[in-house]
Protein backbone atom coordinates (compact mmCIF):
# COMPACT_ATOMS: atom_id res chain seq x y z
CA UNK A 1 0.00 0.00 0.00
CA UNK A 2 1.02 3.81 -1.16
CA UNK A 3 1.76 5.89 1.24
CA UNK A 4 1.88 9.98 0.64
CA UNK A 5 4.32 12.03 2.28
CA UNK A 6 2.60 15.39 2.57
CA UNK A 7 4.47 18.66 2.52
CA UNK A 8 3.37 20.65 6.04
CA UNK A 9 2.61 24.05 4.41
CA UNK A 10 2.92 27.70 6.29
CA UNK A 11 -0.22 28.95 8.00
CA UNK A 12 -1.69 31.47 6.22
CA UNK A 13 -3.32 33.87 7.85
CA UNK A 14 -6.88 34.54 7.92
CA UNK A 15 -8.44 36.67 4.98
CA UNK A 16 -10.80 38.69 8.24
CA UNK A 17 -7.96 39.04 10.36
CA UNK A 18 -7.15 43.30 10.69
CA UNK A 19 -3.71 44.45 10.69
CA UNK A 20 -3.63 46.55 13.67
CA UNK A 21 -1.85 49.69 12.97
CA UNK A 22 -0.86 52.40 15.67
CA UNK A 23 -2.04 55.89 15.83
CA UNK A 24 0.18 58.98 15.93
CA UNK A 25 -1.87 62.18 17.28
CA UNK A 26 -0.48 65.70 17.73
CA UNK A 27 -3.10 68.32 19.44
CA UNK A 28 -3.45 71.96 19.28
CA UNK A 29 -6.29 74.26 20.54
CA UNK A 30 -7.80 76.63 17.79
CA UNK A 31 -6.63 79.58 19.67
CA UNK A 32 -2.61 78.71 20.08
CA UNK A 33 -2.73 78.36 16.02
CA UNK A 34 -4.58 81.74 15.86
CA UNK A 35 -2.22 83.79 18.03
CA UNK A 36 0.77 82.02 16.55
CA UNK A 37 -0.33 83.36 13.39
CA UNK A 38 -0.88 86.50 14.52
CA UNK A 39 2.75 86.57 16.35
CA UNK A 40 4.16 85.13 13.16
CA UNK A 41 2.29 88.11 10.98
CA UNK A 42 3.69 91.03 13.17
CA UNK A 43 7.20 89.73 13.14
CA UNK A 44 6.58 89.61 9.43
CA UNK A 45 6.29 93.02 9.26
CA UNK A 46 8.61 94.41 11.75
CA UNK A 47 11.69 92.46 9.93
CA UNK A 48 10.21 94.03 6.49
CA UNK A 49 10.45 97.40 7.88
CA UNK A 50 14.37 96.43 9.24
CA UNK A 51 14.71 95.43 5.58
CA UNK A 52 13.35 97.94 4.01
CA UNK A 53 15.34 100.86 5.87
CA UNK A 54 18.53 98.76 5.41
CA UNK A 55 17.94 98.31 2.34
CA UNK A 56 17.41 102.45 1.02
CA UNK A 57 19.71 104.06 4.00
CA UNK A 58 22.76 101.57 4.27
CA UNK A 59 23.64 101.23 1.41
CA UNK A 60 23.12 97.50 1.09
CA UNK A 61 20.46 96.25 -0.43
CA UNK A 62 21.04 92.79 -0.60
CA UNK A 63 23.29 91.79 2.45
CA UNK A 64 23.98 88.61 1.51
CA UNK A 65 20.42 87.57 0.13
CA UNK A 66 18.97 88.27 3.66
CA UNK A 67 17.12 91.64 2.94
CA UNK A 68 14.51 90.18 -0.02
CA UNK A 69 13.88 87.36 1.74
CA UNK A 70 11.76 89.82 4.29
CA UNK A 71 10.71 92.08 1.89
CA UNK A 72 6.57 92.03 2.00
CA UNK A 73 6.68 93.46 -1.69
CA UNK A 74 8.92 90.79 -3.20
CA UNK A 75 8.09 87.43 -4.63
CA UNK A 76 8.83 83.71 -3.14
CA UNK A 77 9.97 84.51 0.00
CA UNK A 78 9.27 84.45 3.51
CA UNK A 79 6.04 86.74 4.29
CA UNK A 80 4.96 84.90 0.38
CA UNK A 81 5.36 81.69 1.78
CA UNK A 82 2.88 82.82 5.30
CA UNK A 83 0.68 85.04 2.81
CA UNK A 84 -0.23 82.22 0.70
CA UNK A 85 -0.35 79.05 3.36
CA UNK A 86 -2.76 81.39 5.35
CA UNK A 87 -5.06 82.54 2.39
CA UNK A 88 -4.77 78.10 2.27
CA UNK A 89 -6.21 77.33 5.43
CA UNK A 90 -9.19 79.64 5.01
CA UNK A 91 -9.96 77.76 2.02
CA UNK A 92 -9.86 74.69 4.23
CA UNK A 93 -12.11 76.34 6.74
CA UNK A 94 -14.54 77.64 4.32
CA UNK A 95 -14.80 74.45 2.95
CA UNK A 96 -15.56 73.17 6.02
CA UNK A 97 -18.40 75.37 7.00
CA UNK A 98 -19.56 74.64 3.61
CA UNK A 99 -19.72 70.95 4.76
CA UNK A 100 -21.80 72.25 7.83
CA UNK A 101 -24.51 73.69 5.82
CA UNK A 102 -24.82 70.83 3.58
CA UNK A 103 -25.48 68.89 6.26
CA UNK A 104 -27.66 71.43 7.80
CA UNK A 105 -29.56 71.39 4.02
CA UNK A 106 -28.87 75.45 3.87
CA UNK A 107 -29.18 77.07 0.48
CA UNK A 108 -26.25 79.06 0.84
CA UNK A 109 -24.23 75.88 1.12
CA UNK A 110 -22.64 76.71 -2.44
CA UNK A 111 -21.79 80.03 -1.84
CA UNK A 112 -19.67 78.77 0.69
CA UNK A 113 -18.27 76.38 -1.49
CA UNK A 114 -17.25 78.86 -4.21
CA UNK A 115 -15.62 80.78 -1.70
CA UNK A 116 -13.40 78.11 -0.77
CA UNK A 117 -12.56 77.96 -4.28
CA UNK A 118 -11.56 82.27 -4.46
CA UNK A 119 -9.24 81.51 -1.24
CA UNK A 120 -7.63 78.51 -2.55
CA UNK A 121 -7.46 80.57 -6.34
CA UNK A 122 -5.61 83.62 -3.94
CA UNK A 123 -3.69 80.89 -2.10
CA UNK A 124 -1.76 79.95 -5.63
CA UNK A 125 -1.51 83.56 -7.20
CA UNK A 126 -0.18 85.10 -3.84
CA UNK A 127 2.69 82.26 -4.85
CA UNK A 128 2.69 82.84 -8.65
CA UNK A 129 1.51 86.68 -9.15
CA UNK A 130 -1.07 85.73 -11.63
CA UNK A 131 -2.68 88.89 -11.61
CA UNK A 132 0.18 90.83 -12.44
CA UNK A 133 -0.05 88.97 -16.06
CA UNK A 134 -2.47 91.33 -16.70
CA UNK A 135 -0.40 94.78 -15.89
CA UNK A 136 1.66 95.08 -19.05
CA UNK A 137 -1.08 94.39 -21.68
CA UNK A 138 -3.59 96.37 -20.75
CA UNK A 139 -1.06 99.08 -19.33
CA UNK A 140 0.93 99.25 -22.81
CA UNK A 141 -2.50 99.09 -25.21
CA UNK A 142 -4.89 101.63 -23.25
CA UNK A 143 -1.54 103.91 -22.03
CA UNK A 144 -2.58 103.79 -18.21
CA UNK A 145 -0.98 105.70 -15.68
CA UNK A 146 -1.56 107.26 -12.16
CA UNK A 147 -4.12 105.04 -10.10
CA UNK A 148 -4.11 102.78 -12.82
CA UNK A 149 -0.20 102.30 -13.20
CA UNK A 150 -0.53 98.96 -11.38
CA UNK A 151 -3.43 98.05 -14.37
CA UNK A 152 -4.67 94.41 -12.89
CA UNK A 153 -6.25 96.37 -10.10
CA UNK A 154 -9.63 97.16 -13.53
CA UNK A 155 -10.18 93.15 -13.60
CA UNK A 156 -9.64 93.00 -9.74
CA UNK A 157 -12.00 95.61 -9.03
CA UNK A 158 -14.58 94.29 -11.63
CA UNK A 159 -14.24 90.77 -9.96
CA UNK A 160 -14.55 92.39 -6.42
CA UNK A 161 -17.82 94.21 -7.62
CA UNK A 162 -19.35 91.20 -9.19
CA UNK A 163 -18.53 89.11 -6.26
CA UNK A 164 -20.13 91.58 -4.05
CA UNK A 165 -23.68 91.63 -5.30
CA UNK A 166 -23.76 88.09 -5.89
CA UNK A 167 -23.14 87.66 -2.25
CA UNK A 168 -25.13 90.44 -1.11
CA UNK A 169 -28.21 88.05 -0.24
CA UNK A 170 -25.59 85.44 1.44
CA UNK A 171 -24.19 88.02 3.77
CA UNK A 172 -27.96 89.14 5.05
CA UNK A 173 -28.48 86.24 5.90
CA UNK A 174 -25.37 86.11 8.19
CA UNK A 175 -25.46 85.73 11.70
CA UNK A 176 -25.08 89.64 13.05
CA UNK A 177 -21.91 88.97 14.32
CA UNK A 178 -20.35 86.81 11.77
CA UNK A 179 -21.73 88.87 8.80
CA UNK A 180 -19.87 92.13 10.75
CA UNK A 181 -16.73 89.91 11.25
CA UNK A 182 -16.76 88.86 7.19
CA UNK A 183 -17.50 91.92 6.15
CA UNK A 184 -14.58 93.94 8.32
CA UNK A 185 -11.82 91.22 7.21
CA UNK A 186 -13.63 91.95 3.48
CA UNK A 187 -12.82 95.72 3.89
CA UNK A 188 -9.48 95.78 5.22
CA UNK A 189 -8.31 93.10 2.69
CA UNK A 190 -9.22 94.65 -0.23
CA UNK A 191 -8.70 97.89 1.02
CA UNK A 192 -5.04 97.02 1.65
CA UNK A 193 -5.45 94.89 -2.06
CA UNK A 194 -7.29 97.61 -4.02
CA UNK A 195 -7.28 100.78 -2.42
CA UNK A 196 -3.49 101.22 -1.51
CA UNK A 197 -2.46 99.41 -4.73
CA UNK A 198 -4.09 102.13 -6.30
CA UNK A 199 -2.37 104.95 -4.71
CA UNK A 200 0.72 102.70 -4.77
CA UNK A 201 0.38 103.05 -8.38
CA UNK A 202 0.09 106.65 -8.46
CA UNK A 203 3.07 106.85 -6.46
CA UNK A 204 5.13 104.61 -8.65
CA UNK A 205 4.53 106.50 -11.71
CA UNK A 206 5.31 109.61 -10.30
CA UNK A 207 8.86 108.64 -8.39
CA UNK A 208 9.89 105.14 -9.39
CA UNK A 209 9.53 101.55 -7.56
CA UNK A 210 13.31 101.21 -6.26
CA UNK A 211 12.47 104.33 -3.07
CA UNK A 212 11.57 104.29 0.33
CA UNK A 213 8.68 106.23 -0.01
CA UNK A 214 7.10 103.37 -2.13
CA UNK A 215 8.51 100.22 -0.04
CA UNK A 216 6.53 101.93 3.43
CA UNK A 217 3.21 102.03 0.97
CA UNK A 218 3.97 98.36 -0.06
CA UNK A 219 3.92 97.56 4.08
CA UNK A 220 0.74 99.51 3.99
CA UNK A 221 -0.82 97.50 1.71
CA UNK A 222 0.72 93.80 2.33
CA UNK A 223 -0.06 94.45 6.15
CA UNK A 224 -3.47 95.31 5.63
CA UNK A 225 -4.05 92.00 3.26
CA UNK A 226 -2.35 89.80 6.01
CA UNK A 227 -4.58 91.57 8.51
CA UNK A 228 -7.69 91.09 6.33
CA UNK A 229 -7.09 87.22 6.03
CA UNK A 230 -6.06 86.93 9.87
CA UNK A 231 -9.94 88.17 10.54
CA UNK A 232 -11.18 86.05 8.05
CA UNK A 233 -9.72 83.00 9.95
CA UNK A 234 -10.96 84.21 13.29
CA UNK A 235 -14.45 84.89 12.02
CA UNK A 236 -14.60 81.25 10.78
CA UNK A 237 -12.85 79.80 13.98
CA UNK A 238 -15.42 81.29 16.22
CA UNK A 239 -18.07 80.18 13.67
CA UNK A 240 -17.43 76.94 13.47
CA UNK A 241 -16.20 76.72 17.38
CA UNK A 242 -19.97 77.95 17.98
CA UNK A 243 -21.49 74.59 16.13
CA UNK A 244 -19.12 72.08 16.44
CA UNK A 245 -16.40 70.46 18.78
CA UNK A 246 -14.03 69.74 16.05
CA UNK A 247 -13.32 69.88 12.57
CA UNK A 248 -11.35 66.69 10.97
CA UNK A 249 -9.62 65.79 7.36
CA UNK A 250 -9.64 62.48 6.92
CA UNK A 251 -7.11 60.99 4.06
CA UNK A 252 -7.27 57.18 4.41
CA UNK A 253 -6.36 54.44 1.24
CA UNK A 254 -9.73 52.38 2.10
CA UNK A 255 -12.72 54.54 1.88
CA UNK A 256 -14.31 53.29 4.93
CA UNK A 257 -18.06 52.47 4.91
CA UNK A 258 -20.91 53.68 6.58
CA UNK A 259 -19.46 56.95 8.45
CA UNK A 260 -19.97 60.12 9.13
CA UNK A 261 -18.21 63.20 6.86
CA UNK A 262 -14.36 63.00 9.02
CA UNK A 263 -14.85 66.69 8.82
CA UNK A 264 -17.67 66.99 11.31
CA UNK A 265 -16.56 64.18 13.85
CA UNK A 266 -16.52 66.29 17.28
CA UNK A 267 -13.24 65.22 18.67
CA UNK A 268 -11.17 67.56 20.88
CA UNK A 269 -7.45 68.61 19.82
CA UNK A 270 -5.48 69.11 16.49
CA UNK A 271 -4.96 65.54 15.92
CA UNK A 272 -3.39 63.05 13.20
CA UNK A 273 -4.48 59.35 13.21
CA UNK A 274 -2.30 57.46 10.65
CA UNK A 275 -3.57 60.26 7.72
CA UNK A 276 -6.05 61.81 10.18
CA UNK A 277 -6.35 65.47 10.51
CA UNK A 278 -8.11 66.44 13.41
CA UNK A 279 -8.18 70.48 14.05
CA UNK A 280 -10.78 71.99 17.08
CA UNK A 281 -11.43 74.33 19.29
Amino acid sequence: MKQTLRTPQKAQPSPTKATSKANLSYRLSGESLLRGLYWCAAALVVLNVIAIVCKYTTGHPNAWGIIPQFELDAERNVPTYFSSFILLLSSLLLFAVSLLKQREQDKFTWQWRLLSVVFLYLSVDESAGLHEMFIYPLRDNFHLTGILYFSWVIVGAGVVIALGAYYLPFLLSLHSKLRFRVMLAAVVYVGGALGVELYGGYYADAFGLDNLGYALITTVEETMEITGVLLLLHALYKHLKQQLASVTLVLSPVAAPSRQPAALVPEAGLAYHNHHTVITN
